[in-house]
């Protein structure tokens, strides 16, 4: 078994994953002091439940050095989180090896073994826009480690302002957090109870963000040309027909060129996504340890 954590800006979600992606006792802290206590307090938790831990595997929201387990950058949606050790303090902690990656990327690689496919871009909308690329059977890091940082590219020149200090970023304008302000809603249920009951004003908000993640998932079809381009993070709890509504929008784009709507589809693994992903990760480099 693997112990596999997702840090993202409102929640730290933990669970125990075989090699084969099953994930059972998931737990999710939003009330905590900081997020490498709070990891802590879900690691010795799945250490009392199970014994046989092969390893332990995060993905977090920012930009990570795969190779040292690092946060190279996080907005401040995680204060103080930029240059943790996370790997180095988990390994001295438990003696287990210890996998670290961006949460998105995590996503992206669980979503591309569980369709056994060889390319895949995953968007994935929550308190922020995460993304994550897979080619070749292949997760792609980059460089500087921040391949997929969709979120922070900028979408309308001289835009809003964004948390990391740029304008017009994508992240501005594609979010749950853009989605609820747009529709008037706080609550994450009422607006899900809205969009089922096809509420005016929550059809509305909807469409209007839609319309700007069309043109985002357009310049990803012709800048990587995936099989696949999949939706996830809270956004995906809208359902199948939120799938309908982001289709129609990037149908006139897809008009003139040749990837087809049908090659947008919404998370398999939902909101565990980068928990699966990152225990699968883990499973397939541990041999390298």
């Amino acid at each position: 078994m693997i112990i596999a954590l997702d840090i993202g800006g409102t929640a730290i979600k933990g669970g125990l994953v075989s090699k084969e992606g099953f994930l059972k006792n998931k737990f999710v802290l939003t009330n905590y002091s900081t997020p490498m206590m709070a990891i802590f307090e879900l690691i010795e938790e799945f250490l009392s439940i199970e014994t046989r831990i092969e390893a332990i595997a995060v993905a977090t929201a920012g930009r990570v050095n795969i190779e040292t387990g690092v946060v190279l950058y996080a907005s401040p949606n995680i204060p103080n989180w930029t240059g943790t050790p996370i790997a180095k303090n988990l390994s001295e902690r438990y003696k287990l090896p210890c996998f670290v990656l961006n949460d998105a990327q995590a996503a992206a690689f669980g979503e591309a073994k569980v369709r056994n496919i060889e390319s895949l871009v995953m968007l994935t909308i929550g308190t922020g826009l995460g993304g994550g690329i897979v080619l070749n059977g292949k997760l792609i890091h980059g460089y500087n480690h921040e391949a997929g940082e969709i979120g922070h590219t900028i979408l309308k020149p001289r835009g809003k302002l964004c948390n990391c200090g740029k304008r017009g970023c994508a992240e501005r304008y594609i979010s749950m957090q853009v989605l609820h302000r747009y529709c008037r809603i706080e609550n994450r249920e009422e607006l899900i109870k809205k969009f089922q009951k096809k509420e005016a004003a929550v059809i509305e908000g909807l469409e209007r963000m839609c319309e700007d993640l069309a043109v985002l998932i357009d310049k990803v079809f012709l800048m990587i040309d995936p099989q696949v381009v999949v939706i996830g993070g809270g956004f995906s709890e809208l359902g199948p027909v939120v799938l309908e509504v982001l289709r129609k929008k990037i149908e006139p784009h897809s008009t003139k060129s040749l990837y087809k709507p049908s090659q947008i589809e919404l998370s398999l693994l939902k909101n565990d996504a980068g928990i699966i992903g990152a225990a699968l990760y883990a499973e397939e480099n541990l041999l390298r340890c």
